[in-house]
């Protein structure tokens, strides 16, 4: 089975062309479900590795290019992913399945976007987000404020001092999985201003169970809180992900308008041996 795969700022995926329902026969000749499946492929090591799967379907609105199905490295599905969403577009644009104007179906909604730099960059309009929250957890025995906010998937935002010595994996969990957010959980962001329109940003990511090197519903869930806060009085605001690229997120000030914007990088094509899925 052909697939490519594409990362952005760091976050990696597999992107399979699945419009002739090719998946669904590979998994019935091999007995595995759907999540067995992606927890093979996504796997470091013995798998292609990676932080996510993207199937790519036929539209249930032929006014729309594709809709997706897209999966954590856990197997779970998600509802939107700005990183994996930029990924997509490229692979569809250059598969021919859309143009330079792009619509596609997700769980969040029809997304918007345009193919930039004949797709080594792509500008992404996301669903409008849910008014942010502020709350105050408990988490060990300490005090966290941040702000929570769904931009396609949840995600709480929390300000801190000294972005690169905090421990994000250890708190990143324990807020991810706080009673608060049950039963479903939360992405979680660690966010620092480092100028008047730019912030570093460091993302626990839900479904991965780790921290990765970018998140773009992440990092946008942070451009917003952190200007809305006045954190910071800029933009399109700059996003520097832990893996150093830049994310360029604009919203409007009723934020019924929000820009996702990046560079989208082809890793490699390969095809999917049966021999992985024997072990």
């Amino acid at each position: 089975m052909e697939f490519w795969k594409l990362q952005g700022s760091g976050n990696d995926f597999v992107v399979i062309d699945d419009r002739d329902g090719k998946v669904e026969e590979f998994l019935k000749k091999l007995n595995l479900s759907k999540s067995e499946f992606v927890k093979k492929v996504c796997a470091f090591h013995t798998g292609v590795g990676a932080n996510g799967l993207i199937l790519i379907k036929y539209p249930e609105n032929p006014e729309n290019d594709f809709k997706w199905e897209f999966f954590n490295s856990d197997g779970s599905e998600a509802e939107m992913c700005g990183n994996g969403s930029r990924c997509a577009v490229r692979f569809a644009y250059e598969k021919g399945i859309a143009g330079r104007e792009v619509k596609f179906e997700t769980l969040a909604g029809v997304i918007r976007a345009k193919v930039l730099e004949n797709g080594k960059k792509v500008k992404v309009q996301l669903t409008p987000p849910t008014q942010p929250i502020e709350k105050l957890l408990r988490v060990d025995d300490r005090e966290i404020k941040g702000v929570f906010i769904n931009t396609g998937v949840p995600h709480f935002v929390v300000p801190v001092e000294e972005l690169e010595n905090l421990n994000v994996i250890k708190l990143g969990r324990a807020i991810r999985f706080h009673e608060e957010f049950q039963p479903k959980g939360t992405n979680v962001n660690f966010i620092e201003p480092i100028s008047d329109n730019a912030i570093r940003i460091r993302t626990y990511e839900r479904g991965v169970e780790n921290e990765t090197l970018a998140c773009g519903t992440g990092a946008t869930a942070s451009a917003i809180v952190a200007y809305l806060k006045g954190l910071i009085t800029g933009k399109p605001v700059k996003v520097i992900t832990k893996s150093g690229e830049e994310l360029l997120i604009d919203f409007s000030d009723d934020l019924k308008e929000v820009f996702l914007t990046g560079s989208v990088y082809k890793v490699f094509e390969g095809v999917l041996s049966e021999e992985m899925f024997q072990y």
